[in-house]
């Protein structure tokens, strides 16, 4: 016999809706709301337990009461909206909401005998939880649009209550970014889903996002590509509009961002985009294939929608910088970033090859695979430690190119904050392929001083660089084969343009190194991180020649006390190289430097002092000594580059194991010989 039992009751529902006040109260306890209870109705017919959520529930300070109905009751019933008003007057609440699962009306509890109508409403959320009857809260993607709106409501009256009728809020870091992140997971999940049904049927898709997954240098490390790609382009549609909003408080001309209820997404947003790239800012706001790889669906639509009316209502204008460069600094932790096929170099890593390649007064640097900025950041720190340059002049030195617009977009936003106020100087982060790019091809940049009456943009040649530091993207072996023809035949051509015949299975950091030489000058270094596989590799043969004629290697780095790239299951090591003089020929005492950390470098900085003066002095204990030596820190291995050249020159097809001299003790040479 079957049982008549329902899967769930009004009850039960008002119980989680309970849990999800209380969850996102305990997240947030700047909003100075205590929690939510279950109350029985006070001198009232009703049978329903209300809904409350309490500033105080000892003092009896209610701030919100949720007269909550199932779908079958229509949000415009009159006797809803007086039951919910005669509730809210009986516990002296701020606010009230009426709910009916599907709709939702928020209105201010009206004082004394005063009647509640419509036209007293505050704000009204439309249908978009999906839920036709009670038992759908039992659907997960339902409970979580429920939970969605829900947090909505409260946000709303909570912000209404902070800022008054008609006013802006004030933006609450914290609160702020858990708001805009929920947004971008939310979006994040629906973009998952339309490219996972539209890939099944499409080969042509699945090869593109493979692409895209390949160039940028994450196929084979993420677990899942779709995943990653669906994660970039909603953080990207939602950076884009924060910062559209972040650039109109220094620039109220643009015009207001409204979105009605028919526009489409991206499209409807162009225009906003093309009045900012007036101003620059090409690697936030051009248009990629990315942006339109599937079609945002309908829900994607409302809640992006929702979005831009929800961030209209802060008070952009009175926001400080130190708030908005938090905004932009948390929006994205680095374990997400990850999750996005954004692999990061730990922060001192970047730092240590800044400090080992860039000199000068006004050096040129470049990251020719940026990603989200980190090596722009470390030297935009360093040269400003050395040179006191002031913010404008330290981004006009500083270039980025990336493949990925979601990457650049980070770096541009990443090199923007250090100085919010200078709204008119543009970071030089450029979306597109490095190997498209050639010394002297023009980029298009506003001048230095852009102003309403001219707007044209100056063709800026792309110069040639002191120092191009990096961590270019690898490539395992099992991956090669699936790269795009064209762009796999472009790269062995930008190999063969400095004169190398690179082996079919050549690293993809290679060509990074093959390709930079064109952009650098005799004495511009170059510091990358690489993996270690290549030391000893057969296709490092043609860079281990490289390496000891025109591009002369300067010091290898690697670490026994920590990994230098911990994104990725891969050894890595740090390649110090400079371009020499043709003629010279590296005759003489040129020396090769295999450098093995044994300390994290945070701790070989230890001490007191300006942070760069440290890192400089460390950048000493590598460079200054002319014999192997070693102590409780750090061993250095000496080697003549002569020596190394002339055993490759003997065994031409022969790679020299580069490795071992990172990891013998010195006692094992002075068995042996071979080092200096």
């Amino acid at each position: 016999m079957k049982s008549k039992r329902r899967s769930t009751n009004e009850m039960e529902f008002q119980g989680q809706v309970v849990t999800w006040l209380n969850e996102n109260l305990s997240k947030h306890g700047g909003m100075g709301l205590e929690r939510a209870t279950q109350e029985k109705p006070r001198k009232t017919s009703g049978k329903r337990n209300d809904l409350v959520v309490w500033q105080s529930r000892i003092g009896e300070i209610a701030f919100l009461s949720i007269e909550l109905k199932t779908p079958d009751t229509p949000i415009s019933d009159p006797v809803f909206l007086a039951d919910a008003a005669e509730k809210a007057q009986q516990w002296h609440s701020r606010y009230f909401v009426i709910w009916n699962m599907r709709e939702a009306e928020l209105y201010p509890t009206p004082a004394g005998i005063a009647r509640i109508t419509p036209a007293d409403r505050l704000y009204r959320w439309g249908a978009s939880t999906g839920a036709d009857q009670l038992v759908d809260w039992l659907k997960p993607e339902v409970a979580k649009r429920l939970e969605h709106q829900l947090r909505e409501i409260l946000d709303r009256a909570w912000n209404h209550s902070v800022a008054g009728e008609g006013a802006a809020v004030a933006i609450d870091t914290e609160i702020f970014v858990t708001r805009i992140s929920a947004a971008i997971n939310a979006l994040r999940g629906l973009l998952h889903r339309q490219i996972t049904s539209a890939t099944k049927g499409s080969r042509k898709l699945r090869s593109t996002i493979n692409k895209i997954a390949i160039e940028q240098g994450f196929m084979g490390f993420v677990e899942d590509v779709d995943y990653a790609i669906a994660g970039q382009m909603g953080y990207r549609l939602i950076g884009q509009i924060l910062f559209y909003l972040a650039l109109r408080r220094q620039q109220p001309a643009l015009p207001a961002l409204s979105l009605s209820r028919g526009d489409k997404v991206p499209g409807a947003l162009s225009a906003y985009w093309n009045n900012v790239r007036r101003f620059d800012y090409e690697a936030l706001f051009k248009p990629h294939a990315l942006d339109t790889l599937v079609e945002i669906p309908a829900s994607g639509q409302f809640l992006i929608r929702h979005l831009i009316d929800q961030l209209a209502s802060y008070d952009w204008a009175s926001l400080t910088d130190d708030v908005l460069g938090s905004v932009f600094e948390r929006l994205i932790p680095r374990e997400e970033q990850l999750l996005l096929g954004q692999f990061y170099t730990p922060r001192p890593v970047a730092d240590l090859l800044a400090a080992l390649t860039i000199e000068g007064r006004r050096p040129l640097v470049l990251d020719p695979g940026c990603g989200s900025g980190t090596f722009l950041m470390s030297a935009y720190d360093f040269i400003a430690s050395r040179t006191g340059l002031r913010h404008k002049d330290l981004l006009a030195t500083i270039w980025g190119f990336d493949l990925s617009p979601f990457a650049a977009e980070l770096a541009a936003i990443n090199l923007f904050r250090q100085d919010l106020s200078e709204f008119e100087n543009f970071p030089r982060v450029v979306t597109g392929n490095f190997f498209d790019r050639d010394p002297g091809q023009t980029v298009e940049f506003p001048p230095p001083h852009v102003t309403h009456d001219d707007m044209s943009k100056v063709p800026t040649p792309i110069p040639i660089f002191d120092s191009i530091i990096g961590n270019p993207p690898y490539l395992r072996s099992q991956n090669q084969d699936d790269l795009d023809s064209r762009y796999r035949a472009q790269l062995f051509s930008a190999a063969a343009r400095v004169g190398i015949k690179a082996p079919a299975k050549t690293d993809l950091f290679a060509f990074f190194i093959y390709h930079a030489m064109r952009f650098m000058q005799v004495g511009s270094r170059l510091g990358f991180v690489t993996p270690a596989s290549w030391l000893t590799a057969d296709y490092a043969v043609t860079l281990q020649r490289l390496l000891t004629r025109e591009l002369r290697l300067v010091a290898i780095i690697a670490s026994n006390a920590e990994s230098l790239f911990p994104q990725v299951d891969v050894n890595a090591a740090l390649l110090v190289a400079e371009k020499a003089a043709p003629e010279a020929g590296h005759e003489g005492k040129s020396l090769l430097r295999f450098v093995t950390l044994k300390a994290p470098i945070a701790a070989l900085l230890a001490g007191s002092g300006d942070y760069w003066d440290r890192m400089v002095k460390l950048t000493d204990r590598i460079y200054d000594p002319d014999k192997s030596c070693e102590d409780s820190d750090i061993r250095i291995t000496i080697v003549p580059l002569a020596q190394e050249r002339d055993a490759l020159a003997a065994a031409p097809k022969s790679a020299r194991n580069w490795s071992k001299y990172l990891r013998a003790p010195l006692s094992y040479y002075t068995l042996f010989g071979g080092v200096a």
